[in-house]
């Protein structure tokens, strides 16, 4: 994820150059981030946006692009003013998923899910630090929002990392796998993504289980 400034400039440039700017937020939209979408932190507004996953909360297939009125605009019109977008998805405007979409929204705004998950996302990030801070090969927490990261080293001073050959990441994954705990290894990088809903009794479990994963292959 940029930082907001990254972000701030880059709509800037866009704007200078008359450049379209698209933010893919499949995976950070819907309070993943903290906020509703992850360019809510720089304070800016894309021309394009693609949404998905958090928006039907997972239970159906939905993807959506919106866009500016000025593009939805320029490919607005009558048969023969020639500007129409004629293209088509197979399973698009499925009215069930739209209907999941809804009320998925609608229950976020009445049970305030996203206040609750910053609450848990700020006791989370200070439980990893208590936990992994010190592990022999723990170089780097990050998180932002529901979004946290371990990254596994083999040296913590030097911040060397493990050969590719001996797929660390993947045989944690495994040995989490074991105890019902899904992460997701990307190298040597652990991503602990969990529900919105979740509890903090179920976050406390999660963090044992990760923890035993991480110490039963590396130490």
């Amino acid at each position: 994820i940029y930082p907001p400034l990254y972000l701030k400039k880059l709509r800037a440039l866009c704007d200078e150059y008359d450049v379209l700017l698209i933010a893919d937020e499949i995976a950070t939209g819907f309070g993943r981030t903290g906020k509703m979408f992850a360019v809510d932190h720089a304070g800016i507004s894309p021309d394009i946006m693609c949404i998905s996953k958090g928006l039907t909360n997972g239970y159906m297939a939905m993807a959506v692009c919106v866009s500016t009125d000025e593009i939805y605009n320029g490919f607005y019109g009558d048969y023969e003013d020639n500007v129409a977008f004629m293209h088509s998805h197979t399973y698009a405007g499925n009215p069930l998923a739209a209907s999941v979409a809804n009320a998925t929204l609608k229950i976020m705004e009445r049970d305030h899910i996203l206040d609750e998950a910053n609450e848990k996302a700020i006791w989370l990030n200070n439980r990893f630090h208590e936990i992994f801070d010190e592990h022999p090969n723990v170089g780097e927490i990050r998180q932002m929002g529901l979004i946290n990261a371990i990254e596994l080293v083999e040296d913590k001073e030097s911040k060397k990392g493990f050969d590719s050959s001996e797929r660390i990441g993947y045989r944690i994954y495994r040995e989490a796998l074991k105890q019902g705990l899904m992460l997701r290894p990307l190298g040597n990088v652990m991503y602990f993504n969990p529900p919105l809903v979740i509890t903090k009794e179920e976050l406390d479990e999660s963090l044992r289980i990760c923890k035993e994963a991480i110490d039963a292959v590396l130490l």
